[in-house]
């Protein structure tokens, strides 16, 4: 019993979508100054495929302008032409966002080495040698045009993949943050008398970020950091963490161990908000003078964030009614 392969519905997919491409019309434009070489490309052309859309020109300039305001699927062009040779036309069409991958097919006598070798580096895909072989020109053509339609294909399907990507790397950063504020809440789950603290800590804590000159990213990350300062908190017991009035000594030594318990859940993780997390649970009840804890820190020993999240816990202490105050 044979198994299907599990790249088969992609593969399965693209044949699909080459088939559609290959329904639309592709357009060919044709530059050769002589009327019958113009005709005899465009009956060879037509013959790999009778709904391609041709468009003959006798000068590049005229050509040069279609294909400015045109889709192009494919160009063929002899070497000498009036105005400027083909050599100029490859280069003025690459030059159009959109012609840049183009197959362009010069037409050259057999000894014009010189040339073949001036239009590969203006950007020719291909060379057909005169007098045309009908069967080799057919071929050729036919195999560019599948070419062009695979990798307008393949951009297309690059194109709904990033979208995709995209739109998957933004769910899983919704989810991302909004699983970090449900960690912050469950910091102060018990703690319930202090209402939007979480809500205003980031904000304080975001707008202190700002006029301090923080990178607008190190601001957001801060914002969505900052709430996750008293995670250490879900290590302290309730007859400690509700307690009205101040704290005993030894009441105190267990509250001064939550930045500790904070930082032990945060670490280690590879999320640039855990990350800061951390940083600011550990260090948000030190102090300038060195007298706060866990670490008796210094002035800038102080992680700046760390610095503005206590600033922004200690201004709401002051204007909310909190369960305690130190």
């Amino acid at each position: 019993m044979s198994v299907a392969s599990p790249r088969s519905p992609a593969k399965s997919t693209v044949v699909s979508d080459l088939a559609m491409a290959r329904a639309q019309r592709n357009t060919v434009l044709i530059i050769d100054d002589l009327f019958s070489s113009r005709l005899l490309l465009a009956e060879i052309v037509r013959q790999i495929d009778g709904k391609l859309n041709l468009e003959l020109f006798d000068t590049p300039g005229r050509a040069v302008e279609f294909a400015r305001n045109n889709r192009v699927d494919m160009v063929l062009t002899d070497y000498k032409l009036p105005e400027f040779d083909g050599v100029q036309l490859v280069r003025q069409i690459r030059a159009l966002p959109h012609c840049v991958d183009v197959p362009i097919v010069v037409i050259t006598v057999v000894d014009d080495r010189r040339v073949r070798y001036e239009a590969l580096e203006a950007g020719a895909t291909d060379f057909l040698i005169k007098p045309l072989d009908e069967h080799e020109t057919r071929a050729r053509c036919s195999n560019l045009l599948d070419l062009r339609r695979h990798k307008i294909v393949l951009s297309d399907q690059a194109r709904v993949l990033q979208y995709q990507v995209d739109k998957s790397i933004a769910e899983i950063h919704e989810r991302e943050l909004e699983t970090l504020a449900k960690l912050a809440k469950a910091g102060e789950f018990r703690d319930r008398t202090t209402g939007n603290h979480l809500t205003r800590m980031a904000r304080y804590s975001a707008l202190i970020g700002q006029n301090l000159g923080l990178a607008p990213e190190t601001v957001h990350v801060l914002e969505v950091a900052a709430p996750m300062h008293d995670i250490g908190k879900i290590g302290i017991r309730d007859s400690i963490l509700l307690k009205k009035g101040s704290l005993a000594a030894d009441e105190d030594v267990v509250m001064k161990t939550h930045p500790r318990i904070g930082y032990d859940i945060l670490k280690g993780s590879p999320s640039k908000y855990l990350s800061m997390g951390a940083i600011i649970a550990l260090g948000h009840h030190e102090k300038f003078d060195g007298s706060g804890y866990p670490n008796g820190l210094h002035g800038e020993d102080i992680p700046v964030v760390a610095r503005v999240v206590a600033i922004a816990d200690v201004f709401d202490a002051l204007v909310s009614e909190r369960p305690y105050k130190h």
